[in-house]
């Protein structure tokens, strides 16, 4: 329940950030603008400011879910992915004259996958080296991102001339190592050792383990005040 209400804690800050930057930037001397955007990262809002003609910023929040299964060494799991996070980055435009640039900073989130084993074709559940007969509730997985990633990438965008719309577009990397817990029903405790339990739990970190570079593309249509 802690780590539940401290990522809570942490999207709130981020969101209120975001909010500042869209919303609470009236008075700037530079020109603000808002936007919607789309990618890997899910669907979302943002705002960003200029500095000047080498410095800006922005924020922005997303949200995505969607199914997603899971093979790991013959087992299947049937799992819900689900993104939510907000993101506050720097942009440094090298070329005065271009909105080309490059950006860092950090994504706050609370992506979660969890993921229920299916069955086999005979009926039983696979759990490290055992097969077990499904006579109960299925074994669990849940596989968690850091709830604050660095990111860098680069980018264009977010530094128009003109008042209006227009796109920008983002194509980085965010990196978190995924942590991983199972959980098997005590009506299996019969069948498989902690061995077993410990061994699975290990083959499912070792698959989600590639997950710990996250790629972010995304595109965004913009409207500048």
């Amino acid at each position: 329940m802690t780590s539940v209400n401290s990522a809570g804690r942490v999207i709130k800050r981020a969101l209120g950030i975001a909010a500042v930057l869209s919303m609470g930037v009236a008075g700037a001397s530079h020109a603000q603008e808002v936007y919607v955007t789309g990618g890997t990262l899910g669907a979302g809002i943002g705002g960003a400011l200029n500095f000047g003609p080498h410095f800006g910023a922005h924020a922005d929040i997303e949200g995505l879910g969607f199914s997603h299964n899971v093979d790991v060494d013959g087992n299947e799991y049937d799992g819900h992915l689900s993104l939510e996070q907000g993101g506050l980055y720097l942009d440094l435009f090298p070329f005065e004259a271009s909105a080309f640039r490059v950006t860092a900073g950090a994504l706050f989130n609370d992506d979660t996958l969890t993921a229920h084993a299916v069955p086999n074709a005979d009926g039983n559940y696979k759990i490290g080296g055992d097969y077990v007969p499904a006579i109960g509730g299925s074994p669990t997985a849940t596989a968690k991102l850091p709830h604050v990633m660095p990111y860098l990438g680069i980018g264009y965008g977010h530094k128009s001339a003109t008042k209006g719309f227009g796109f920008s577009f983002d194509a980085g990397v965010a990196y978190g190592r995924p942590s991983v817990s199972y959980s098997v029903p005590d009506v299996y405790n019969a069948f498989v050792s902690t061995e077993d339990i410990l061994q699975e739990e290990q083959d499912i970190s070792n698959k989600v383990r590639k997950f710990r570079f996250y790629p972010v593309v995304q595109v965004a249509v913009t409207y500048r005040f």
